[in-house]
């Protein structure tokens, strides 16, 4: 060796600017090839195909074996790209390289011929008696009793034992720097993520949420939020059902608040509002070059959620093949991203939302009866604002509130009249609904007390046909009323009394119920079941 020192000295130094690996791998051969004498210096990586960039691209959809092998990821000196047929050597291989490995021992011979006779294929023998090689040295590459890889080299003259030694300082630095490397790789990996998921929660915090926190005193609600307790603690998959604007966003959030996941984000996704294009790359991620456009790597929902929670809002809207695909990602637990043939694996709970009826889109082919059964495993039904008309008052007195702060008015109440009118409306929107006439009525409000004529009728005029088959606009109060309760009967399956029964929905005396039945003429056999 030349300058062994100031090699030594040189080496460590540029090993300390670089945290890449593949440059630092090279500019270890390279210096080693420089001042060694050496005709030919390899670095070896200790690691499976998927973590080798080479081999990664060669075995393709098969995903390799999982077994760690010594992977030639730098060479140089005379024989470069020569042996390149031994890029994968198995641990318990004859070679030199295998028996490091193997003990964790230096490897050092000035009589390359006679060590290697028989232990190595004939044509390598051949091979190294044409080009006159003699000795050959190697170090293992170990950091705190962790295998790293392997250094090797060649020459066409004997090593001296005592700069061998000096090699062995080396191969220690250079396990450090290999270690580095790796740590700063994984680093970036976490950080890319964390800046995603960052990125994403501020999207979170800047978007509308509805309401921060479910309002509502009612039997049926009440029922919801039992099953939500139930459910929370396991990682039974949860399937949200009912109409637009029933919040079922706000369970998604309260199961992921009441679940050992709830230190991890909760991560949204609505399928309906995806492209039918990149609905993949959405839910999974896709790699550069991927497809036109795609410039950079890009981390899916999924990989986002990995040990958190993903809720996937209108998951009726997805296309067949990518219900394919999510079945497998709720089997497996495992995904590729687009244009990656490497699986990877994710820990996920699922709760999924849905305002269509999925029984109706398995019968028709839009929608796999497999899916299905996988999400429908624990289902909740939200209802409609129309079964719970005992709650308007409380969640007008939330939103008062909210608008009152918002827009720095003294609104005050709900004078009784419009208070009765929102009683009595049917709500097709349901509570996003009731925000957004409510928040027009606080806009128009010109003292403390807010008036919601002018907006209910506006509703009234926008709501779709059909959107209130049993209470058309502006019917007389006892028309209204006596089709209101005709409602509360028929959601109650007919009962007066008891727990969920007509009463009780409407937040009424099961006597007072039955006097007004009467005076309106109502007979329990002409109220539909």
């Amino acid at each position: 060796m030349t300058a062994p020192l100031e090699m030594l000295r040189r080496v460590t130094r540029d090993m300390a600017v670089t945290s890449e690996l593949p440059v630092l791998l090279d500019s270890i051969a390279s210096a080693l090839a420089e001042h060694t004498g050496a005709v030919f210096v390899r670095v070896f990586l200790y690691q499976t195909d998927e973590e080798c960039d080479v081999c990664r691209a060669r075995v393709g959809a098969g995903g390799g074996d999982g077994v760690k092998r010594l992977h030639l990821r730098a060479d140089r000196g005379d024989l470069q790209g020569i042996l390149q047929d031994q890029h994968a050597l198995p641990i318990d291989s004859p070679a030199p390289p295998g028996k490091v490995a193997r003990e964790r021992k230096p490897f050092l011979t000035n009589d390359l011929l006679a060590a290697v006779k028989g232990r190595v294929p004939d044509e390598l023998f051949k091979f190294y008696e044409e080009i006159g090689v003699v000795a050959a040295g190697a170090r293992p590459l170990e950091f705190r009793g962790e295998l790293m890889g392997v250094i090797g080299m060649l020459s066409r003259r004997p090593f001296d034992p005592q700069e061998f030694e000096l090699l062995g300082i080396f191969a220690d630095q250079a396990a450090v720097a290999i270690k580095s490397a790796h740590l700063f790789a994984e680093l970036g990996r976490y950080k890319e993520r964390l800046q995603v998921e960052n990125a994403y929660l501020q999207e979170e915090i800047r978007a509308e949420h509805g309401f921060e926190e479910i309002v509502g005193q009612s039997t049926v609600l009440r029922s919801v939020l039992r099953k939500v307790k139930q459910v929370a603690p396991v990682e039974t998959t949860v399937l949200l059902t009912g109409e637009t604007g029933t919040g079922k966003e706000l369970i998604a959030r309260a199961i992921h608040a009441l679940s050992p996941r709830k230190d991890r984000a909760m991560i949204k996704v609505n399928c309906g509002a995806i492209p039918q294009g990149v609905v993949e790359s959405e839910l999974f991620g896709h790699e550069k070059g991927a497809f036109t456009g795609a410039l950079q790597r890009r981390i899916g929902r999924f990989e986002l959620a990995d040990k958190g929670t993903l809720f996937m809002d209108e998951v009726g809207e997805l296309p067949l093949d990518t219900q394919v695909k999510l079945l497998r990602v709720l089997q497996e637990q495992e995904f590729e991203r687009v244009g990656s043939t490497r699986p990877m694996k994710v820990d996920v709970r699922l709760i999924a939302a849905t305002n269509r009826d999925l029984d109706k889109e398995v019968a028709e082919g839009r929608f796999r009866a497999d899916l299905f059964y996988r999400l429908n495993v624990f289902p909740i039904r939200i209802p409609p604002l129309r079964e719970r008309p005992g709650d308007v008052p409380v969640l007008v007195e939330h939103y008062l509130a909210q608008f009152q702060r918002k827009m720095g008015k003294p609104l005050t109440r709900v004078d009784e009249r419009s208070l009765e009118q929102l009683q009595r409306y049917a709500w097709p929107g349901n509570i996003r609904e009731l925000q957004n006439v409510l928040e027009r009525a606080c806009v128009l409000a010109n003292g403390p007390v807010v008036s919601v004529g002018e907006t209910l009728r506006s509703s009234l005029n926008e709501a779709p046909s059909g959107g209130v088959p049993d209470l058309p606009p502006l019917q007389t109060l006892e028309n209204s009323e006596r089709a209101h309760i005709r409602r509360a009967l028929a959601a109650a399956g007919g009962h007066v009394h008891g727990a969920s029964g007509a009463a009780e929905l409407l937040g009424i005396n099961p006597s007072t119920l039955r006097s007004r039945m009467q005076k309106l003429g109502i007979s329990l056999k002409t109220v539909p079941s």
